[in-house]
């Protein structure tokens, strides 16, 4: 498996990548780091599209990437997505010479960034990757509406979870959003013995109140231990996440529910991914085809996660063969 080896909370000193790594969807955040860091990329672009919701600002965001130097678009949501970004990382510059990637997470869906995680983890096999996340938190233009659950389960197939002790009490983590009841639907459905849950604290205060609104009546329903982090520091978070992963792993099998800002997501899935968590699960809650598209605005502020990955000590399989 690949190996985090160092992370830190900060843009990086140049802004010049060999690959960047961005959604191209209908919100104009797609476009907005690109734009507001003047980022370049010396050799590669990956759009990754979404295969439907071609409206609001996607023409636009298409078009603007298109003017981008060597850009490649493919599907971000296909079977296949992580393989074909793994394939391309590979054939950009000298074989098992350390790469630079941005990987822009702001309009990513969860299953988007899974893909690239794993696409990521298929490029980290012989080489070092020295990676940049990017995040721009959307503009809080009010609470969130209350949305049935209509679609639940792993974000992808390989993020299932497959523990090898299925008589292990449950335990589920969760990261906490705006969404109403979300995360008390969530616990209803899966019935977990014990629950943790990460409290996001945001850069608007109007955020931090709708959430803490959103999920008031969790921890009186069920008991539920509770870590606070800050979403401008994700190495932070990660860390926590990862220990706790560490003292829970052997007497558990364990969900993880990523729910609010995404820089959440990106760390849970990373952690698992890279460390080789096959018997963690990552799922998704979620109002399905119910949910309205919103072409968001960026708030203002960036939030950097930055990350070395060396290759992994033993071989790997190859992407085909762990979907099987």
């Amino acid at each position: 498996m690949a190996m985090i080896i160092s992370e830190v909370d900060r843009q990086p000193d140049a802004l010049e990548f060999d690959v960047t790594i961005v959604a191209v969807g209908y919100e104009r955040r797609c476009r907005w780091i690109y734009e507001q860091c003047d980022i370049k990329a010396k050799s590669l672009v990956i759009g990754l599209e979404f295969g439907f919701l071609m409206e609001g600002s996607y023409a636009t965001n298409r078009r603007y990437f298109e003017g981008k130097k060597a850009v490649q678009f493919i599907n971000g949501l296909s079977p296949s997505s992580a393989t074909d970004i793994g394939n391309l990382i590979d054939k950009t510059g000298a074989p098992k010479t350390p790469i630079k990637i941005l990987v822009d997470i702001s309009s990513m869906s969860r299953l988007m960034i899974a893909n690239v995680v794993r696409g990521l983890q298929h490029a980290a096999y012989e080489r070092t990757i020295d990676l940049a996340v990017a995040y721009a938190p959307s503009k809080f233009t009010g609470p969130y509406d209350v949305a049935p659950i209509r679609h639940a389960g792993p974000v992808a197939p390989w993020l299932a979870g497959w523990a090898t002790r299925p008589d292990k009490p449950l335990g589920t983590i969760f990261g906490l959003g705006c969404e109403p009841n979300q995360a008390l639907g969530a616990l209803q459905t899966l019935e977990p013995d014990n629950a943790w849950a990460f409290y996001p604290k945001g850069i608007d205060r109007a955020f931090d109140k709708a959430m803490g609104d959103a999920n008031q009546h969790l921890e009186d329903i069920f008991d539920v231990t509770r870590f606070d982090y800050e979403i401008t520091r994700p190495s932070v978070a990660r860390g926590r996440l990862e220990a706790l992963l560490n003292s829970l792993e052997a007497s558990f099998r364990l969900i993880v529910v990523p729910f609010g800002p995404k820089i959440f997501a990106w760390a849970a899935i990373a952690t698992i991914v890279f460390s080789g968590r096959n018997n963690v699960g990552v799922w998704s809650f979620s109002s399905g085809d119910r949910a309205q598209p919103t072409d968001r605005d960026a708030e203002g502020a960036v939030i950097w996660h930055n990350l070395v990955i060396d290759p992994p000590e033993i071989a790997l399989p190859e992407l085909d063969e762990m979907s099987a």
